[in-house]
């Protein structure tokens, strides 16, 4: 179905239907009672929600349950995964994180100011810390708009039963969420003022940086550090994926490594921003190569139904961003990149 076709599918079901809901941190379904602002919101709204949520925030990639080919199940949209991430492989008992159930069968019972200091905040409702897996960290620098218009989304998808267990034993303390990532530490374009693609390009930062999972995913992440993300290695690369978490099926290695996406020599070098877009949106590198999962780019992931502005504007920023050596990490199966 087209993202138009999807739209005015959405719209109408909206209009016949309309809800909410929510999830608290132990995964325990609550009331759906809506009785939040954002019930009512305008049909722009919501459609911006969706769109933020489906393919700029990626929301769906953690919290959607995924097939045996590692493919989102979508019947299940965003009703949360058991022990979605281990941080312990090799005990079962600790280290067991859940994606929440994200439907109105969940966050019903939620204010929007309690949703939006979930994934802005990292603040569950009775105050606890939520495990910074979750990027709220980047979040926290959308614009409010664009995390009003996420919760709007939040309470008109179709509501799914169900629940999550509660987060496991972890193997580092957790007394408090980590801290907002500064909007001044998010690295600039190398391009001046002056140039007729510099607004395009701080068009692609926000999108890469403050309100999609570019950031969090090319760039190093430290276990039990205050702040979570290196950020002085910005978009180098070398964060790892376990191919368990993430649903990525055989001949996948057990750990899969983020990609360089600075104009380094070990990155993008040469890449125009052209070729970023294509990437972004068809999956396929400039050499003619594959993706490897968990990248979700391509028709079937999240990255697939970006705006062509959107993904040119993201190509614009990386390409010109200053170079970032990455680590030597390994490289994807042949035939892949």
């Amino acid at each position: 179905m087209t993202r138009a076709r999807r739209a005015l599918a959405f719209l109408a079901w909206l209009v016949a239907a309309g809800a909410g809901a929510a999830c608290d941190q132990a995964g325990t379904t609550l009331p759906a009672t809506t009785t939040v602002s954002s019930a009512s919101a305008a049909p722009s709204t919501v459609l911006r929600g969706e769109y933020l949520v489906r393919s700029v925030a990626g929301c769906g990639e953690c919290h959607t349950p995924r097939d045996a080919q590692g493919n989102l199940e979508q019947g299940l949209w965003l009703a949360g995964v058991a022990n979605r991430f281990d941080l312990t492989l090799q005990d079962d008992t600790t280290g067991g994180i859940s994606a929440p159930n994200l439907t109105p069968a969940a966050l019903g019972a939620w204010t929007d100011a309690q949703v939006k200091a979930a994934f802005q905040d990292g603040v569950a409702p009775d105050g606890s810390p939520l495990f910074p897996l979750m990027p709220y960290y980047a979040y926290r620098n959308m614009t409010d708009a664009d995390a009003d218009a996420i919760v709007a989304y939040l309470r008109a998808v179709p509501a799914i039963a169900g629940t999550t267990p509660p987060r496991q034993a972890l193997p580092v303390p957790l007394t408090a969420p980590a801290p907002a990532i500064p909007v001044s530490a998010i690295p600039d374009t190398t391009l001046p003022g002056t140039d007729p693609e510099y607004a395009v390009a701080e068009q692609g930062r926000y999108l890469a940086g403050q309100v999609g999972f570019c950031l969090d995913c090319h760039t190093p992440w430290r276990l039990g550090a205050t702040q979570p993300l290196d950020m002085t290695r910005a978009f180098a690369g070398g964060r790892a994926f376990s191919s368990r978490d993430w649903g990525v099926p055989a001949p996948a290695p057990p750990v899969v490594y983020s990609y360089d996406v600075t104009p380094d020599p070990g990155g993008i070098a040469g890449w125009t921003a052209d070729d970023v877009a294509h990437l972004l949106v068809e999956g396929v590198t400039p050499g003619g190569g594959d993706l490897c999962r968990p990248m979700p780019s391509g028709p079937a992931g999240a990255l697939g139904g970006l705006s062509t502005a959107d993904a040119h504007a993201i190509g614009v920023y990386l390409t010109t961003l200053a170079p970032v050596a990455g680590d030597d990490v390994p490289r994807c199966p042949a035939g892949s990149e």
